[in-house]
């Protein structure tokens, strides 16, 4: 979904009115005023939120936000009661808008469709947002799923940065560590040895287990992976960080700018912070303070659906 004079930057009036022509993309109205869509993705928003709509008039949907996928699934339970069938798109960060609509369509007549998401992870490559744009809406329940305390200094870090604080670490927990360095030079030999010998020694993690990940901004690939393979450490992988991870490591070296670039958001560091299970060390050039406005200040690129204002009407 665009504006058309942004459409206009990288594209010809006649191009435009040859898309139209043809019906590839379509005039529709957005916030108010005209925009240009995909022919497809338009008539996927529109079947969409009239499957919502119905779903909402008759009870039978909710959204479920939190960070702990079994405190999503409890909230879900006790919001239901005993008995009541549900179907849940879990993850849904990272679903879009075909995603939610054949779990609509395939819905029995007697569940209810709850979508599921820690929204503070970044949104996967997928056409839609669907999950945010229904609880921007208002046309459900959104059911906040709390976490039980954080019991490590790590979930402690995840818990602070997805509220827009740095955190704060603890020498008897050394489950998150914050390496500061003074140039990137320094940040490749901290993450070295780290790799190669700090983690390996407390957490009895290395090579596969244990992922190197670059922030926009930080660290160029082949530099880190030419010093890590330098240093024996082949096994490990070396990630540009740039939205939702397929997975898990034991332990994770997140590695974040020194000043902030407009592609580094909160969501990403805090994606870093989920990566590791045990452990995570943080390596940055700036300060606290700094990376605590930073933080605050972040936002994702602005989301482009209709959905949200389609099903307010």
């Amino acid at each position: 979904m665009l504006p058309p004079d942004v459409v206009a930057r990288t594209c010809s009036r006649d191009d435009i009115d040859a898309a139209l022509a043809e019906g590839s993309v379509v005039e529709v109205e957005w916030h108010g005023a005209a925009a240009l869509a995909l022919i497809d993705v338009a008539e996927s928003e529109e079947l969409l939120a009239d499957g919502l709509l119905g779903l909402a008039e008759e009870n039978r949907l909710a959204v479920v936000v939190g960070p702990d996928p079994e405190a999503r699934r409890r909230a879900l339970g006790m919001a239901l009661g005993a008995g009541v069938p549900s179907v849940v798109v879990d993850d849904a960060h990272l679903a879009g808008l075909d995603t939610v609509l054949a779990a609509v369509e395939d819905l029995p007549e007697d569940a209810v469709l709850a979508i599921a998401l820690d929204n503070a992870l970044p949104l996967g490559a997928v056409v839609g947002a669907v999950a945010l744009d229904v609880a921007a809406s208002g046309a459900c329940p959104v059911l906040q799923a709390d976490p039980p305390p954080p019991r490590t200094a790590l979930a402690r870090a995840r818990h602070d940065v997805a509220a827009g604080r740095w955190f704060s670490t603890s020498p008897d927990d050394r489950s998150v560590v914050d390496v500061a360095v003074t140039s990137p030079d320094e940040a490749v030999v901290r993450v070295t040895q780290l790799v190669t010998a700090s983690i390996p020694r407390a957490f009895s993690a290395s090579g596969s287990d244990v992922v190197v990940l670059l922030a926009p901004g930080s660290l160029q690939v082949d530099v880190v992976r030419r010093a890590l393979d330098d240093a024996g450490a082949q096994g490990t992988d070396v990630v540009a960080l740039g939205g939702p991870l397929a997975h898990t490591w034991r332990a994770a070296v997140l590695v974040l700018h020194g000043q902030p670039v407009p592609t580094s958001t909160r969501a990403l560091a805090y994606a870093g912070l989920t990566a590791g299970v045990d452990h995570v060390s943080v390596v940055h050039g700036s300060t606290p303070a700094a990376l605590t406005t930073w933080l605050t200040s972040t936002t994702d690129r602005p989301r482009r659906t209709r959905l949200a204002d389609l099903l307010q009407t």
